[in-house]
């Protein structure tokens, strides 16, 4: 498995970053990017927002520029919203339109959003119905495994969308109420696979490119899709793809980071981050990744705890610095 087929879009790497508020910006799909992935998400947009022009929810949107294909994630429970929010997007020139059917946060699902929407299969047609016949590009959708047990089940929201012209589905294999706890059952997304024809992307539990490669063995699915594993490694990106490159255990495997390797792309993040928001609020949105990328890191709780009030990058390239002289100044065997 080398790429994966959206219709209308070009070959796509069958590794996607999961779409994830508040971490999948600017920044974050340019790392993915090097890594070895090309199919990118802007997260969580809000169609009421986009339908009446407003001007925080248009800032959302920041494609310009951006190599394609860039697609863009909306969130709405309401036809003509999604309609007028979709052809808005459309005129920017985005690669298609993701409908979220999958986010469990209160403040989405609050007003029937989201996960919500799973309880409710007829407006799900209605909406993607609304979507496709607004636009001329694809449209896809992000779901779960239910809102709860008692929910119609995955395969029948799936076979809905396809019905309704989706042109891919990706599923998270947690139901709404899960939200990120337990395990996700991956049957749940071979289920999907084997009722729809068209593209599939499991998404849930990987943590490393043995679990990508076990996912699409034990469910068929198209893709995976990576989110939360890969805040502070976006290495697991592309270790997910050697693996599904080789259909098994890569010939050469990735090297993991070494502690350079990670300091390394921590400062350009933080470059990404001034670049694309600015000082110091650019450095401020990227404090919670900074403390990521050193997980696992000995010694490292000091250099976390300065990261947490630094606004430019001068701090961040000083407390760098200051971390490394100390280690250097450390005993072997302390």
């Amino acid at each position: 498995m080398k790429t994966f087929h959206i219709a209308g879009l070009e070959p796509l790497a069958p590794v996607v970053p999961a779409p994830m508020s508040g971490y999948s910006d600017r920044a974050w799909r340019e790392i993915a990017r090097a890594m070895g992935c090309n199919y990118l998400i802007v997260p969580l947009v809000s169609a009421e927002g986009l339908a009446r022009a407003d001007v925080k929810t248009e800032a959302l949107v920041d494609i310009e520029g951006e190599r394609r294909p860039v697609v863009v994630q909306l969130f709405g429970s309401r036809p003509a919203s999604l309609a007028a929010a979709a052809q808005r997007l459309e005129a920017r020139g985005v690669s298609a339109i993701d409908l979220n059917l999958g986010c469990p946060a209160r403040r989405i699902v609050a007003h029937d959003g989201g996960a919500a929407l799973l309880k409710h299969p007829r407006l799900v047609a209605e909406l993607m119905h609304a979507l496709r016949s607004a636009v001329h590009c694809p449209v896809t959708a992000k779901i779960r495994a239910g809102w709860d047990e008692s929910s119609p089940p995955a395969v029948e929201i799936a076979r809905i969308l396809e019905a309704e012209g989706a042109a891919a589905i990706a599923i998270h294999a947690r139901t709404g109420r899960q939200q990120f706890k337990g395990t996700a059952d991956w049957r749940v997304i071979a289920a999907v696979k084997q009722a729809v024809r068209i593209p599939v992307i499991g998404n849930g539990d990987i943590r490393s490119g043995a679990d990508a490669w076990r996912m699409c063995c034990e469910t068929g699915c198209d893709a995976v899709m990576i989110g939360r594993a890969a805040i502070g490694n976006p290495w697991l990106w592309r270790e997910a793809l050697a693996w599904l490159a080789a259909e098994g255990p890569p010939p050469t495997p990735p090297a993991p980071p070494s502690l350079a390797e990670r300091l390394d792309m921590l400062r350009q993040h933080a470059a990404l981050m001034a670049r694309y928001r600015g000082e110091p609020r650019g450095i401020v949105e990227f404090r919670k990744h900074a403390v990521q990328y050193l997980r696992g890191v000995r010694n490292s709780r000091p250099l976390k705890h300065v990261f947490l009030s630094c606004t430019t990058l001068a701090d961040i390239a000083a407390a760098i610095e200051a971390f490394q002289a100390a280690a250097a100044e450390r005993p072997l065997h302390s």
